[in-house]
């Protein structure tokens, strides 16, 4: 049985048909937009590159997006994170980030076989390309916000180097601000703190150096006493060695040691002459002369001499006396009450 059903018998058929066609092919076209879009530029990926989280991206975007990290960073470790999972992908150098790159040839040949069927739209995505890379370099990206999740307009945070819209930015910003204007609280109480101690410190240290100058004073004085009983005692010494002397040679005769001397030479000289078996007339008449000059001595008034005894009394317990003594003021309350508690002023 023949059919007498043609197009042109229902325009509604054919028309409805082809929307529902055009409407799949969208479909079709849109998913593939979407899974071939560069997260970064939003745009379908150019030379795509896979990183180590399994997510892709144009490598000049990913380039731009490293090196405008590394320049913002404010850390030693040069990173970037993924858009999409926030993977933290560490690199040595920017040369070492663009030898990591590997572009994967089966979405590049997928892209350009899209490419290739739309031309028509290639001039138009190229402009696009160029406005987000000149966005890029002025560190704002389009891509997923790390707080919210939406695919919007990012900059790079320099606190917490995260990809964030405007919205969570200010947001994140006031947290920030908050946060550091307790910190600043919690810095002003503490260094008031500090400063009182600080105050009372110098005090203390004033009063130190006090206590420094008297001790100096005190043992200066000290010093000063010893060295006056040192030199009077010294001094009563020399002058009873003097009177010894003075009283020794007026009560001998001989006036003085040297004259004492010469006889006593004298004597050694005279008695080897004589004893001797063969002696000059002129070594015996000079004998005889020498002897004649002996000072009349009186051997009772020499018997009755007497010299003064001195007598040394050194304190011995001064060398082991302490007469300085500084301690804690919670040490000498813990001192025994039968013992009285040294005073520091009394000492120094």
């Amino acid at each position: 049985m023949a059919s007498n059903y043609t197009h042109s018998d229902c325009p509604d058929s054919i028309s409805e048909c082809s929307s529902t066609s055009s409407t799949s092919s969208k479909i079709k076209d849109d998913l593939l937009n979407e899974i071939l879009m560069c997260g970064i530029c939003l745009s379908r990926m150019t030379s795509p590159c896979c990183l180590p989280c399994a997510h892709s991206f144009c490598r000049s975007c990913l380039l731009d997006y490293a090196q405008n990290t590394t320049i913002n960073s404010t850390t030693s470790i040069n990173f970037i994170h993924c858009p999409y999972c926030k993977y933290q992908l560490n690199f040595r150098s920017f040369e070492h980030f663009e030898s990591m790159l590997i572009i994967n040839p089966i979405l590049k040949q997928l892209c350009e076989a899209l490419d290739a069927s739309k031309s028509n739209n290639c001039d138009q995505q190229h402009q696009q390309h160029q406005q987000q890379q000149q966005t890029q370099s002025n560190g704002i990206y389009r891509a997923r916000c790390h707080t919210c999740g939406l695919l919007k307009m990012l900059k790079i945070c320099k606190h917490c180097s995260f990809m964030l819209c405007e919205n969570c930015r200010r947001s994140h910003l006031l947290d920030v601000h908050r946060e550091s204007k307790l910190q600043l609280n919690t810095l002003e109480t503490r260094i008031e703190i500090i400063n009182k101690k600080r105050l009372e410190m110098d005090k203390k240290s004033e009063e130190y150096n006090n206590i420094r100058e008297r001790i100096q004073n005190y043992a200066q004085r000290f010093i000063h006493q010893i060295e006056q009983q040192r030199d009077q005692a010294l001094q009563i010494i020399n002058d009873q060695q003097n009177a010894n002397d003075e009283i020794f040679w007026s009560g001998n005769g001989f006036d003085n040691g040297e004259k004492l001397d010469f006889f006593n030479s004298l004597l050694q000289t005279g008695q080897k002459k004589l004893f001797a078996k063969n002696i000059t007339d002129k070594d015996l008449m000079e004998l005889s002369d020498n002897l004649q000059t002996i000072p009349d001595i009186n051997e009772k008034l020499i018997e009755l001499i007497q010299f003064t005894q001195l007598v040394l009394e050194l304190d011995e317990k001064l060398l082991t006396k302490q007469f300085i003594r500084v301690c804690d003021t919670q040490e000498t309350t813990k001192k025994n009450d039968n013992e009285k508690p040294t005073d520091i002023n009394s000492q120094i």
